[in-house]
């Protein structure tokens, strides 16, 4: 509904005229019969029924009704004095759903770094959208705004808005981050999205559960290690066995009139012994190596 006021101020109404940019499609003049005229304008429909002297009912509207619209007063003889205002109309196609929130996380830990954005598709004229944290606007540093998309079949606009911020402690209250995207069309048109944030926090493992569950790893380790996989000799004998053979060695070199026999043997026993110690080390190195790939050392 378009009114139009005025006050001839002693004066007759000669006409009211009312243009859609510079195009007249109303004209409303009481003298004549009939009175009222419409001129026929795309975007523009008048309800004859609801229209007279100082309003005019525009139904039907679309987008090609947007535009200028002005009011022409004009007083009868002998002064045909004329004014004109001026207004504007815009029609607009509001979203059919609300904002649409992607790319953010269910969960963040404290420094992690929030990136999402909001958008709000097929509006005419594209949606203006606001982040807000905590229901508290987000500091502009914090926004990213991108140009607005328009689909060339349907002339509709999609409008995009981001968001980039670093979690602090602040940001959670009771663990929770409340993220708002707000989108506004003019006064007709108002929605919003929320998502909420989860503190994410560290997993703490008791000492004691792993302390056990490391002895538990590192004997079934050892147990599951068998001897074969150590480099053995050839011919080795029993650490036990070696030991009593090599004191009999010692003894005999010692009463022996063939000293050249007992050393011969003393350095082959000599020889094997340190063979016998470095195979012992080598095992041992191994287990260690398994050990530390598990990051766990019992010793007992």
């Amino acid at each position: 509904m378009l009114y139009c006021h005025y006050d001839m101020d002693g004066e007759n109404l000669y006409s009211v005229k009312w243009y859609k940019g510079r195009r007249e499609f109303y004209r409303y003049t009481p003298k004549e019969n009939p009175a009222m005229q419409i001129f026929p304008l795309t975007g523009v429909q008048v309800k004859r029924a609801a229209s007279n002297a100082s309003q005019l009912m525009l139904v039907g509207l679309n987008l090609s009704s947007s535009g200028k619209y002005s009011c022409e007063v004009s007083a009868d003889a002998p002064s045909f004095h004329t004014m004109l205002v001026t207004g504007d109309l815009e029609v607009c196609e509001v979203p059919k759903h609300v904002p649409y929130i992607h790319g953010i996380r269910p969960r963040y830990r404290l420094g992690d770094i929030v990136r999402g954005n909001c958008s709000s598709a097929h509006a005419r004229p594209a949606a203006n959208l606001t982040w807000y944290i905590n229901e508290v606007q987000a500091n502009p540093s914090h926004i990213r705004i991108h140009k607005p998309f328009r689909d060339r079949k349907t002339e509709l606009e999609t409008s995009v808005i981001g968001l980039h911020f670093v979690v602090s402690l602040h940001h959670f209250q009771n663990g929770k981050l409340k993220i708002r995207c707000t989108a506004r069309i003019h006064e007709i048109y108002l929605q919003s999205t929320e998502k909420s944030i989860d503190e994410e926090r560290p997993r703490v493992i008791s000492a004691a559960s792993s302390s056990s569950s490391s002895n538990s790893n590192s004997i079934n380790l050892m147990q599951n290690i068998p001897y074969d996989q150590f480099p053995q000799l050839d011919n080795e004998l029993d650490r036990k066995d070696y030991m009593t053979h090599l004191q009999g060695d010692m003894s005999s070199s010692a009463g022996s009139a063939s000293s050249v026999q007992a050393r011969s043997m003393l350095s082959i026993s000599s020889t094997r012994f340190r063979r016998l110690l470095l195979a012992e080390a080598t095992g041992l190195a191994i287990v260690f190596h398994h050990l530390l790939k598990f990051r766990t050392i019992s010793i007992t």
